[in-house]
């Protein structure tokens, strides 16, 4: 093997070592990328469940002052019928 082909040879690996070394940097970004993007995305997700479970306890609220409303204006109807009689 001359000279030549042994530093053809040795470019053509360095060649390749680069391109493989460049694919694997384009992987590993998009890993990052892609756990980043989960990460991001269970986090909302986290923060939606907390934020329903308080309008769940919201609404279970506001459920019980119309019950509770509803029993005071069915008493005020009742006293003023009473009162009519």
């Amino acid at each position: 093997m001359t000279n030549d082909t042994r530093f053809d040879d040795i470019y053509t690996r360095l060649s390749d070592l680069t391109h493989d070394v460049a694919n694997l940097k384009i992987q590993a970004g998009t890993i990052g990328t892609s756990q980043v993007a989960i990460a991001t995305t269970l986090t909302l997700a986290t923060g939606l469940g907390s934020d329903m479970r308080e309008v769940k306890g919201d609404i279970r609220q506001i459920k019980s002052d119309i019950r509770n409303l509803e029993a005071s204006i069915n008493e005020i109807l009742r006293l003023l019928r009473n009162q009519n009689q």
